[in-house]
């Protein structure tokens, strides 16, 4: 029975481990800990090193802060991860701080310039030690030997190349003799901080209530590839995240929550732009800590990058997503500040049809897949041709040459462009390899906001010799100002120190620290200790409105939200009042309608699409001077549904728009068959032609002469002159042809057709009829000569003829 108890136990602990999320290493260390298997010890252990108790909402009073907390710990608006701390271990571990300066003097207004401490060398860094805490168990079990470090801003900058803008440090080579003499004994960051890549990839804004936003945001770009890694710090994304802080610090310090006493707070996850890593670091915050869904409000999603396992998280949540970017797929309870790509669809094409563009090239990858179909159904509505669709499966270099030498074969020049990140970067090393001619193809695209600071990009336009025109939302009004409120508030952000660092030095092209950096990501230039920060200069093209109307428009619906189903209780987490909140809280963000500093008009959601419906920008994109450069070209009024050129003069050739936009394709398959579907899709009806004005002006006209042609015809019977009952015969024909003429000008039908082949014959035969026989008849009783009445007999064999022909 004991064999039988010891297997299950086994087989359980192997199904808990199979979902463990936690490396082998740290597996290995918690088995050579617990020789012999036993609840009270497995508990102890697990408590020691457990990587998952490394974030709390409500921390106890013995929680011990993060060290990368501490750089802004004095501003109180953000918290970092924490761990927690067991009474029995300490640590001796020495700290040198990299902190920034801050004002302490509350009157005076924040500065952008931060003034770095002096920091030493870490050549010079004095040695760590550390402390080995010995546990004796009960003697029935043997004692376990058990080492414990806290993790100290030491270990970020002994490290041989800490300041890689890389989001996984190597951890500090401290204790390397203990960890070699001992086969159970490892560093100290790893065995201080056991998470690190959840640590690093999440920031937390506090409350005081169980009420948080999950902002997802990429605050490092990919490094081209979909694994855990990360690349690059995005400088966007920091300013986007400042202003996103800022937004939910001036909800939390209005009357709006105040007065029902709640404060929402924020988990901010880094995705790095990947779908891997975001998936799995949302499941550890979900299933390692104790984050659970209902201290959740609603989702910010503000990274545009395809994501189908991330997407799919967020339906099994079902929390209400507000997106900032144009939204390529419909999802359920997702809502968005920017429009979805419908509009930026029906935008473009109005502006090709504007400059009398006739077919398109379509280039797209797997993010953009649901929206090919709907760019094609809107062109062949505005009877355009899409001349090759062509789709990306990979951003391989191979397939994007394939790609150029299948867009030179066609006749289009302009080609819209539905890529993402890496597949545009592949596509314009393809142009260049390719050797295309300069100013071949005219690329229509999203605009990307890393098109002016992301260090692929930058790299990449200065090879790029094709034209490029980028859809983008109408600049916000107040943005200056607002950009330089940011640019004074993000110094005194508690951001974590490694974020900041990263962000400081791209920026600036520097390094922070005083050693060699190597890599591809490091600069060799050393940051000054007192530097000026520009946002202007360093992300030119960010646009900071779309995630601050997403956080305001989470505050106003949860005020609305609360009144409306449960006014005067104190809420704790959403759903205090009601089993299934969330459904009624997306209502609750279509239904609102507020002004806002950053929009010229009141914010509103289309309550069909559930998206905003705002003007968009159609740029000109151009590298001048080692730097892009836009244009407008013309704005897309969703309103009015129409494109307006921004040209002055009267002629908008007389900017090049006309020539830069335009595009016919008269001998490719795609225009002949256009042009026959066009021709059945505008079929004539009789509905249509009893709505034209014209066609009923001249029936009018016909009726009129058909009753003048019937009263002749009355008079001439009541007459006593010869021949009159041939005259009025004739008379009746007349009346005929008056009612079938209308036949003739109304289109193409069922009833005009018969009218046509049946009232005109009989109406020509009866005019006709009586004026031969009238004439024979004359010429019988003058006797005269037979040549008119030869004539008459040849203009009826004419008429005939024609009437024999028509039938």
């Amino acid at each position: 029975m004991t064999k039988v108890v010891f297997y299950l136990f086994l087989v359980i602990f192997q199904v808990v481990e199979s979902l463990d999320f936690r490396s082998n290493n740290y597996r290995q260390i918690l088995n050579n800990a617990l020789p012999t298997i036993d609840p009270q010890m497995l508990s102890q252990a697990q408590a020691a090193i457990n990587p998952y108790t490394d974030i709390f909402v409500n921390p106890p009073k013995n929680l011990v802060d993060f060290p990368m907390a501490n750089l802004a710990s004095k501003s109180g608006l953000a918290s970092t991860g924490a761990f927690w701390q067991q009474p029995q271990v300490q640590s001796t571990v020495s700290q040198v701080p990299w902190n920034p300066t801050y004002q302490t003097n509350p009157s005076s207004a924040p500065s952008s310039t931060i003034s770095f401490q002096s920091y030493q060398n870490p050549s010079t860094f004095p040695s760590t030690t550390s402390t080995t805490t010995t546990t004796t168990m009960p003697t029935t079990y043997p004692t376990t030997r058990m080492t414990t470090k806290k993790n100290t801003e030491t270990l970020w900058t002994t490290s041989k190349s800490p300041m890689k803008l890389s989001k996984n440090p190597k951890p500090s080579k401290v204790n390397q003799k203990s960890s070699k003499s001992s086969a159970t004994s490892f560093d100290s960051a790893q065995l201080s901080v056991l998470s690190h890549r959840l640590l690093n990839d999440v920031l937390i804004i506090p409350s005081s209530r169980r009420l948080y936003i999950l902002a997802i945001l990429p605050i490092h770009q990919s490094t081209g590839q979909q694994n855990f890694e990360c690349g690059e710090i995005d400088l966007n994304a920091v300013v986007r995240m400042a202003a996103f802080l800022e937004a939910l610090k001036t909800i939390n310090e209005s009357n709006l929550l105040k007065e029902i006493g709640a404060d929402i707070g924020a988990i901010i996850v880094d995705s790095c732009s990947t779908d891997l890593r975001s998936v799995a670091d949302l499941y550890e915050l979900l299933s390692g800590t104790n984050i659970q869904r209902s201290d959740l409000i609603a989702i910010i999603r503000d990274d545009s990058t395809y994501m189908p396992n991330t997407e799919q998280i967020m339906r099994q949540l079902s929390l209400p997503v507000i997106n900032t970017f144009f939204t390529t797929h419909s999802a359920p309870q997702t809502s968005g500040t920017l429009p979805s790509m419908s509009l930026p669809i029906q935008s473009v094409v109005s502006a090709l049809r504007h400059y009398q563009s006739t077919c398109v090239n379509i280039i797209f990858d797997e993010k953009y897949a649901e929206t090919v179909s709907e760019f094609q159904k809107v062109a062949l509505s505005e009877g355009m041709c899409v001349e090759v669709a062509i789709h990306v499966k990979n951003s391989s270099s191979t397939v994007a040459e394939m790609v150029v030498r299948r867009l030179l074969l066609s006749e289009a020049r302009i080609v819209v462009a539905l890529l993402s990140e890496d597949t545009w970067i592949q596509m314009t090393k393809a142009l260049r390899s390719e050797m295309v001619i300069a100013g071949r193809f005219v690329f229509v695209s999203m605009q990307d906001q890393r098109w002016t600071t992301s260090r692929r990009f930058i790299e990449s336009w200065p090879t790029f010799e094709q034209h490029l025109i980028s859809i983008a939302p109408k600049n916000p009004i107040n943005h200056d100002e607002e950009i330089k409120k940011l640019t004074e508030n993000i110094p005194n952000l508690s951001l974590p120190n490694l974020w900041l660092k990263q962000f400081w030095s791209s920026a600036f092209k520097c390094h922070v620290d005083n050693e060699d950096m190597g890599g591809s990501n490091s600069f060799s230039r050393e940051c000054a200790t007192t530097q000026k920060l520009n946002i202007s200069q360093v992300a030119p093209d960010v646009d900071v409105a779309s995630i601050s109307l997403a956080a305001h428009s989470i505050g106003l619906a949860f005020r609305s939200f609360v009144d409306r189903v449960c006014p005067g209780a104190l809420v704790i987490s959403l759903s205090d009042c009601v089993n299934d909140p969330f459904s009624g809280f997306h209502q609750s963000i279509l239904d609102l309608d507020f002004v806002h500093h950053l929009s010229d008009i009141p914010v509103s959601f289309n309550y069909s699409t559930g998206f905003r419906d705002i003007s968009l920008r159609i740029n000109r994109v151009q590298f001048v001077e080692d730097r892009l450069q836009f244009s407008e070209i013309g704005v897309f009024d969703p309103i009015q549904n129409i494109y307006k050129d921004s040209s002055d003069t009267a002629t908008p050739s007389a900017r090049g728009s006309f020539l830069l936009m335009s595009s016919t394709c008269p001998k490719s398959t795609c225009a002949k068959e256009l042009a026959k579907s066009t021709i059945k899709q505008q079929l004539p009806s009789i509905v249509k032609a009893l709505t034209d004005v014209e066609i009923m002006i001249f029936t009018i006209f016909s009726v009129l002469s058909a009753l003048t042609c019937l009263m002749c015809m009355y008079l001439k019977v009541i007459s006593v002159s010869e021949y009159r009952n041939l005259t009025a015969i004739t008379f009746l024909g007349l009346a005929f042809l008056s009612l079938s003429a209308p036949a003739f000008i109304i289109p193409p039908n069922g009833i005009s057709c018969s009218l046509r082949k049946l009232l005109f014959p009989i109406a020509i035969s009866i005019t006709i009829a009586p004026v031969f026989v009238k004439t024979v008849l004359i010429w019988k009783s003058i006797g005269s000569s037979s040549s008119s009445v030869l004539i008459a007999c040849c203009i009826v064999i004419i008429q005939t003829d024609i009437v024999a022909v028509w039938d």
